[in-house]
């Protein structure tokens, strides 16, 4: 079928509209009319794929990677000058704002692109494909769990993907017979199977890393989106600050420089020990982690919290989470976020009744040639 696609929605795919159903063209950009096939249909949507552009727009391009075309599903925007992506996004997020019901102009949004759009990635899983005892790495396809063998990826740093090949290799012994998936994390000078902790270097610290310990991924990304928090927290030394969901505490020790006392709470077991090891290895004497839940831990607190930093995983923040941090009425909150829809739900929630306001919002683009939109805001106490 012909369509004429409009805004890109979260997730990639571009919309259009036909007989009052809503159609999610993958392929598609926005403004161009196209021939696509259904894929998918629901009782209120439909998917469907780009099979030709009749009309293309002025920023298609062609995908420089050839696992692109044949259906990988580690990239969507490939086909998308890259200028365009980052302005697309921030349309993404600014009409997730829109929906919140949260007045911020899209023109106020920052947008904080790579020079480089490429090689970003230091940390990747491949999954394991076996044919005839021999075995290949590779990602699922997209929509599938059928995994599609590459030998090369243009978004992951060239050291993990040197190692393929031996990896590989290696999986065939009969020892590996039931490992299904390899999770690599590569920091200058170490690369390994992730069996142990692994050292990272970040804004002149160093990092223990274990692969169940969360870490951002674009090094390059993750430290222009660390300045911009720790500006938009805006320490002059003196302040207690809680850095909620801290992890492995790299954000933390960042803070740390610029305030008189952090609270990190992480709930997560294996980053609390990690957190605190790398606290001592950083001299970040003014750093208490404390193990549990936000919404449980806050409670607890009794001195008084000037700044609140939270970055959550990509569901945001429980309601009661949510609460507790407004509890505390400190004077500012930086909430990171990997989704703009739980973005601005939590948002919304924490502007409720007057009690905060949106200042600030910027898009930094952690994952270029995909869907992913990393974003931090800033909000004000009002009441």
């Amino acid at each position: 079928m012909q369509l004429t696609v409009g805004e890109l929605a979260h997730g990639g795919a571009a919309v259009a509209r036909i007989d009052g159903r809503v159609v999610f063209v993958e392929g598609a950009i926005p403004g161009e009319t196209v021939e696509a096939e259904v894929t998918h249909r629901r009782k209120d949507f439909w998917r469907a794929q780009a099979t030709a552009v009749l009309d293309p727009a002025a920023a298609r391009v062609e995908p420089p990677c050839p696992y692109f075309k044949a259906g990988c599903g580690g990239c969507q925007l490939q086909y998308l000058a890259y200028p365009e992506q980052l302005a697309q996004k921030r349309q993404v997020l600014h009409r997730q704002l829109e929906r919140a019901r949260l007045e911020f102009p899209i023109d106020r949004i920052d947008v904080l692109g790579m020079d480089d759009p490429w090689r970003y990635r230091l940390r990747g899983e491949f999954h394991v494909l076996r044919r005839g005892g021999a075995v290949s790495l590779g990602f699922y396809r997209k929509h599938t769990y059928q995994t599609l063998p590459i030998d090369a990826c243009l978004i992951h740093a060239e050291a993990i993907e040197r190692a393929l090949p031996a990896f590989a290799r290696a999986a065939e012994d009969e020892a590996a017979a039931r490992v299904t998936a390899l999770q690599f994390t590569w920091a200058p000078g170490e690369l390994n199977l992730n069996d142990d902790s692994i050292g990272m270097d970040d804004a002149g610290r160093h990092f223990r890393v274990r692969p169940e310990a969360f870490v951002q991924v674009n090094a390059r990304q993750r430290d222009v989106l660390y300045q911009r928090a720790v500006a938009f927290a805006q320490l002059s030394g003196g302040e207690r600050v809680v850095d909620a969901y801290a992890g492995i505490g790299m954000l933390t020790a960042r803070l740390a420089e610029r305030a008189a006392d952090v609270i990190a709470v992480e709930e997560s077991p294996y980053a609390v020990r990690l957190g605190e090891l790398n606290m001592q290895l950083n001299s970040c004497a003014n750093v208490r982690y404390r193990r549990g839940r936000v919404e449980d831990t806050l409670s607890q607190l009794d001195d008084a919290v000037d700044v609140v930093v939270l970055d959550p995983p990509r569901a945001g923040c429980a309601e009661s989470a949510v609460e507790a941090i407004a509890n505390l009425r400190a004077e500012r909150i930086v909430y990171i976020s990997c989704d703009p829809s739980t973005l601005a739900r939590d948002v919304d929630r924490f502007c409720a009744a007057g009690r905060y306001t949106l200042v600030e919002v910027a898009f930094v683009d952690m994952f270029p040639q995909t869907f992913h939109i990393e974003a931090v805001a800033k909000l004000e106490r009002t009441a």
